[in-house]
């Protein structure tokens, strides 16, 4: 089992373990490049692109920007653009703010970013400080037992939240949870995808398009407690492009189990997990018997496959959420992951404070 919970700008190793178990969170391979462009304050003689520039890392996989001194007057826009597969996100003074001054990823090892006027007058500026650019996926595997037993799925209401590298679930109220441990640092920009298309050969990660990527927003509660108190619930903020909420957009979520799951019942649990070749932290399903449930500890254990990046995923048995997965405790020749009961009480307060305000 690996584990690396990634920051904005600068991976960091965050130890998380309890029990001998470890955290399966697996950060982004990356390089960052301080990068120096700064547009003029524009003047448009009329609506359209009043300025444009290319940023191109030779060899990226995918590139993300961050920007400074962006100025955008009522209407006006920027517009970034995968030179490689034409994805767009449209960011405003409004939606740049929800996303911290970054973009969304983009596939490929060039974007054209744009200032877009709406109409005759000043349009703005803006500069680009940093670019992350994605490289192939370095991150040994594991499994329980000696077969990897994970197979390719695609049910709508499960997301990868990268670059920490978690899954979370959409709740039937429009909220997230995920684990506790994967929103532990304060700096990380993390971004909420759906719909993740499979990976390169070589690891290296592929991304939605930006209609189906969503950044979190301040309103969190979690926490990092080890086995049994690890769990985070979340909002996100209207999709970019869309306008769409992930509750309006992916028509299916999850609902928290009433009824404690039970030693020798299934779960099911789907995630991103680490893999080889083109399923690497693509969304991957696997099952298996439950090996304990402890309500005092509010933790369970069971004998499914998860990897690094599984971190968050919910755990289902009788089709609810019983338990957050938060840590890796099998091996090849035996033991157990395990995870968060959703009878944790601080959890069933942060769920329904949180939870009440999301959309």
């Amino acid at each position: 089992m690996r584990g690396a919970l990634g920051k904005w700008f600068a991976l960091a190793a965050l130890a998380a373990a309890s029990l001998g178990a470890s955290a399966q969170t697996v950060g982004l391979s990356q390089d960052t490049h301080a990068y120096a462009f700064s547009s003029p304050e524009s003047v448009a003689s009329q609506p359209g692109v009043v300025a444009s520039h290319d940023v191109h890392i030779e060899g990226a996989n995918w590139l993300r920007l961050q920007f400074d001194g962006v100025k955008l007057p009522n209407g006006a826009k920027l517009r970034i653009t995968s030179l490689q597969d034409g994805a767009q996100q449209h960011l405003s003074a409004k939606t740049i703010a929800e996303w911290q001054n970054t973009s969304a990823y983009f596939n490929g090892s060039a974007v054209r970013v744009e200032l877009l006027a709406s109409k005759a007058g000043r349009a703005g500026q803006f500069g680009i400080v940093k670019v992350l650019a994605g490289k192939p996926q370095v991150e040994p595997e594991s499994q329980c037992g000696t077969t990897d037993d994970r197979v390719a799925s695609n049910v709508s209401d499960r997301a990868r939240l990268i670059d920490v590298g978690c899954t979370v679930n959409l709740m039937t109220k429009g909220c997230f949870i995920t684990a506790g441990h994967c929103m532990a640092s304060p700096s990380l920009v993390d971004v909420v995808e759906f719909n993740v298309p499979k990976s390169n050969p070589d690891r290296s990660l592929n991304h939605p398009p930006p209609k189906d990527q969503y950044v979190p927003t301040a309103t969190r509660k979690f926490s990092n407690g080890g086995v049994g108190n690890d769990w985070g619930v979340f909002t996100v903020a209207p999709n970019s492009e869309t306008g769409l909420t992930p509750l309006q957009a992916q028509g299916s979520t999850l609902r928290r189990s009433k009824v404690l799951p039970v030693v020798g019942g299934e779960v099911r649990i789907h995630g991103y997990g680490v893999d080889s070749g083109v399923d690497n932290q693509t969304q991957q399903f696997s099952f298996g018997p439950i090996a304990t449930v402890n309500t005092g500890s509010t933790s369970m254990s069971y004998k499914a496959d998860t990897e690094g990046g599984n971190s968050g995923s919910a755990v289902l048995s009788g089709g609810r959420v019983v338990a957050i997965h938060t840590h890796g405790g099998c091996t090849q020749s035996g033991g157990a992951n395990q995870g968060t009961l959703y009878t944790n009480t601080g959890f069933k307060k942060a769920f329904k404070e949180i939870c009440s305000v999301a959309k």
